[in-house]
C-alpha cells in the first residue's frame, strides 16, 4: 500500500544556518574562520537560494531510463542542468549506494579535475527508476584564479602543523589539493587533515596554495556533550595490527546500564559512581553474554568482524588480551569497560547489518569499528572522529553506559552511511545518536512510558551531579534551542514519537535509509523529508507515512508528504510529465503533458515559491488515454521558482519549474 496525500502542504520559512547558531560547538583558540552558511528559502518543492537555485528538491517523480545508478543520475542531472544551475560535466562520481530504498549517487563538483570542498550533489532514485530527492551544494558562480599550486603539499602541511603545534604520533595525516569556496569566488588550496596526540582532535586546515594563508582551521571531532577545554598532551604509543580468527568467549557487562537494569535511582545505596568503586549492587546489575572475539598467538583479543579495540588515546591501558576466553570483570577493573564497549558495538552493528539487513561499515579502514574504552585523557567526555570512537573516564566512566556507546556509534553510522556527509551544525547528528541510544534502551523492555527514564539519554552517565544528560521528550518546536546538542533533542524526540507508533525495526529502517540519502549540509527538516521518502520508496503503509508526517510537523519541520509511488511511473493511471523547457522564459513557454487512464475532472494550478496560487492552468474534464497539454507562459510573472500541481479524482502529481528572464 503506497501513500497518496491529496492536499498541498506548504513549508514557508527562511533558513539560515548562521542565524540559528545561538551557541556553536565549543571552539578551540586554534580554529580560524567559520564554515559557509548560505540562506535557504523553503519553497513548495524543497529549499532554494534567494536567486532560485535549488539546494534540496523533494518528490521530483522524474522518470529516468532503467540503467546503472550513475547513468540514471547523470541522465537527470544533464536533462535538468539548467534548472539545477550546474554543469553536469563538472561532476565527478564519488560513491553509489543501492538498497531496498533505491539508489543514491553522490557527485563532487570539480574545477580542472580538482574537487571543490563541500560542493556535493546527491541524487536519490527510487526502486521504480524515478529521481525523488535531490540535494545540491554546487557552487554555480565559482571562479578560481589559478588551477596549479604555487607551493608544494609539504610546504602547506608544514604551515598547518606549525599553526596547530602538532606533536606526538599522527593517527591521520593527509594532504590533498582542493578548491576552497570563498565569498569572492574560490581559492586553490591544500586541505591538510591530521589527528595528532596533541592538540586533541581531528583537525582540518585549508592553506591557500598560492599565498600560504590559512583560509580555515577547524576541529572536526564530534563530542559527547561539548568540549570545554583542550585535554593535556600525552606520550605517543604505537598501534599493533592483528589478524582475525573468530571464536566464542564470555564476558560480563552493563546492558544497558546498572540503573536501568536494576530499576534503581542514582544515589540509592550501592548505585553511585564512587570513583569507579565496585559494590554488591553493581555486581548484580551485570549481564553475562557470549562474545565473538579473536584467538591468536595463544591469547584472546577484543577484535571481531564488527568491533576492534585500539588503544590510541591516553590514558594508555592496553587492549586487555586474555589467556582464557573470559572477560568476567567488575566495574572497578579497567577490562570491564573494554568488554562493555566491545559487546555493545558488536551487538549493534550486527543488528543493523544482519537483522535489519542494511550494510554499513566504516569506510576509513577495513576492520571492525575501532574504539578506545579509556580515552580522552581521562576527561568526562567521549567523541567520534575519523572513524574512531573514544570514551572518557571522568564522573561515571562513559564506557559503562550503553547510551553513550551507541550515541557515539551513531555519529559513526551517520558518517559511514553518507560517506563523509555527517551533518551536525543543526544538531542533526547529535539527535540521531540520541535516537539510536534510546531506541536500543527501550527495546530491552526494562522501562515503561510512565517512567521518567523512558525519555532519558545517558541514564547512568548523566542525570546526576556530573551533568544533566538529555531527553527525547524535548518540549517546543524546531529550531528552538542552541545547536548542536540542545537543538538535536528535537530530532531525537520526533523520531522516538514515531518509534512509539511504528516500533523499533520499522522506525530504525526508515531512519537509517533516510539518513543515507542526505549530505553534509542537511538540516533536520531536510532529514525528515528524506526519512519519509525512504519509507515511501520501501512501500510503508499510508498509516505509517501519516504518523511520520504528523510527528515531524508537530516538531515544526513542515514536511511535504511525497506523492504515491505509482503517480509518476511512465505507465501510471495518472501522470504529469516534467516541464520542458525548464527553466522557461518569455520566449520559451514551458509545456507539460497530463495523461489519465480513467476520464475524470482535473484541476491544474501554478503556485509560486511561497505556495500562493498564481494561475489556474486547467480546470475540467480530461479524456481517458489522451494527452492533455498544459502550457505555462511567462507573461508578467517575475523570475523564480514555481510548482505545477495537478489534482484529479483518483490521484495527484506535482512538477517544479523555474522562470528565468
Amino acid at each position: 500500500m503506497t501513500y497518496r496525500y491529496p492536499t498541498l502542504v506548504l513549508a514557508v520559512f527562511v533558513f539560515a544556518t548562521a542565524a540559528l547558531a545561538q551557541k556553536p560547538e565549543p571552539r578551540s583558540a586554534l580554529e580560524i574562520g567559520t564554515d559557509a552558511a548560505p540562506e535557504w528559502v523553503a519553497a513548495i518543492d524543497g529549499l532554494r537560494t534567494a536567486d532560485g537555485t535549488p539546494r534540496a528538491l523533494y518528490r521530483q517523480d522524474y522518470a529516468v531510463d532503467a540503467a546503472a545508478p550513475e547513468t540514471m543520475a547523470r541522465q537527470y542531472l544533464t536533462e535538468q542542468a539548467e534548472m539545477l544551475n550546474l554543469n553536469a560535466d563538472a561532476l565527478e562520481l564519488r560513491h553509489v549506494r543501492s538498497s531496498r530504498a533505491g539508489h543514491t549517487a553522490r557527485f563532487t563538483q570539480t574545477v580542472d579535475g580538482v574537487p571543490v570542498h563541500g560542493a556535493e550533489v546527491v541524487v536519490n532514485i527510487d526502486p521504480q527508476h524515478r529521481v525523488q530527492l535531490v540535494l545540491s551544494d554546487y557552487q554555480p558562480s565559482l571562479s578560481v584564479p589559478r588551477s596549479a599550486p604555487s607551493m608544494t603539499a609539504d610546504a602547506a602541511r608544514a604551515i598547518a602543523h606549525d599553526h596547530l603545534d602538532v606533536s606526538g604520533r599522527l593517527l591521520d595525516d593527509e594532504t590533498r589539493l582542493t578548491i576552497y569556496p570563498t565569498e569572492d569566488g574560490g581559492r586553490l588550496a591544500w586541505r591538510v587533515f591530521v589527528t595528532p596526540d596533541a592538540p586533541f582532535g581531528n583537525w582540518e586546515s585549508f592553506v591557500d596554495a598560492e599565498t600560504g594563508d590559512l583560509l580555515r582551521v577547524a576541529r572536526r571531532t564530534v563530542f559527547h556533550h561539548g568540549l570545554h577545554e583542550d585535554t593535556p598532551k600525552t606520550p605517543a604509543r604505537s598501534i599493533v595490527e592483528v589478524s582475525a580468527q573468530r571464536v566464542d568467549a564470555t564476558g560480563m557487562i552493563f546492558d544497558p546500564d546498572p540503573l536501568t537494569r536494576s530499576g534503581a535511582d542514582y544515589g540509592d545505596p550501592g548505585y553511585t559512581d564512587g570513583g569507579d568503586a565496585n559494590t554488591p549492587e553493581m555486581e548484580a546489575a551485570r549481564s553475562e553474554y557470549t562474545f565473538d572475539v579473536t584467538f591468536e598467538d595463544d591469547v584472546y583479543k577484543l577484535e571481531g568482524e564488527y568491533a576492534d579495540i585500539d588503544d590510541w588515546a591516553g590514558p594508555f591501558k592496553g587492549e586487555f588480551e586474555q589467556t582464557e576466553a573470559e572477560w568476567l570483570f567488575t566495574r572497578d577493573e579497567d577490562a570491564f569497560e573494554a568488554a562493555t564497549v566491545y559487546w555493545h558495538i558488536d551487538n549493534y552493528m550486527r543488528y543493523i547489518n544482519e537483522t535489519l539487513e542494511i550494510e554499513v561499515r566504516p569506510y576509513q579502514y577495513a576492520t571492525g569499528v575501532r574504539f578506545d574504552p579509556h580515552g580522552f585523557n581521562g576527561a568526562d567526555n567521549s567523541s567520534y572522529g575519523a572513524g574512531r570512537l573514544q570514551f572518557g573516564e571522568g564522573g561515571v566512566d562513559d564506557a559503562e553506559d550503553a547510551d553513550v556507546v551507541i550515541h557515539e556509534l551513531g555519529h559513526g553510522l551517520h558518517d559511514w552511511l553518507t560517506v563523509g556527509g555527517l551533518s551536525n551544525g543543526d544538531g542533526l547528528s547529535e539527535g540521531l545518536g540520541d535516537y539510536f541510544a534510546v531506541s536500543y534502551a527501550r527495546s530491552l523492555g526494562l522501562l515503561a512510558p510512565r517512567d521518567p527514564e523512558y525519555n532519558w539519554v545517558f541514564k547512568w552517565d548523566g542525570h546526576n551531579q556530573f551533568w544533566p544528560g538529555r531527553v527525547t521528550n524535548y518540549p517546543g518546536t524546531y529550531p528552538a534551542g542552541p545547536p548542536p546538542h540542545t537543538r538535536g533533542q528535537h530530532w531525537s524526540t520526533a523520531l522516538m514519537r514515531v518509534y512509539d507508533d511504528l516500533g523499533r525495526e520499522r522506525t530504525d529502517i526508515a531512519v537509517i535509509e533516510g539518513i543515507a540519502m542526505t549530505s553534509s549540509s542537511t538540516t533536520q527538516p531536510v532529514a525528515a523529508q528524506a526519512v519519509i521518502q525512504a519509507a515511501v520508496n520501501m512501500d510503508y503503509t499510508d498509516e505509517e507515512i501519516a504518523v511520520m508526517v504528523e510527528e515531524f510537523n508537530a516538531k515544526g519541520y513542515n514536511v511535504t508528504p511525497p506523492v504515491a509511488n505509482e503517480d509518476a511511473a511512465p505507465d501510471a493511471s495518472f501522470s504529469l510529465t516534467a516541464a520542458y523547457p525548464n527553466p522557461f522564459s518569455t520566449d520559451r513557454p514551458a509545456s507539460l503533458t497530463l495523461r489519465v487512464d480513467e476520464a475524470q475532472q482535473v484541476r491544474v494550478v501554478l503556485y509560486d515559491v511561497l505556495g500562493r496560487q498564481v494561475r489556474v492552468l486547467h480546470d475540467g474534464a480530461v479524456a481517458a488515454g489522451q494527452d492533455q497539454r498544459i502550457t505555462v507562459d511567462a507573461g508578467s510573472l517575475p523570475s523564480g521558482a514555481y510548482v505545477v500541481r495537478a489534482e484529479g479524482e483518483t490521484a495527484s502529481a506535482t512538477r517544479s519549474l523555474l522562470l528565468v528572464r
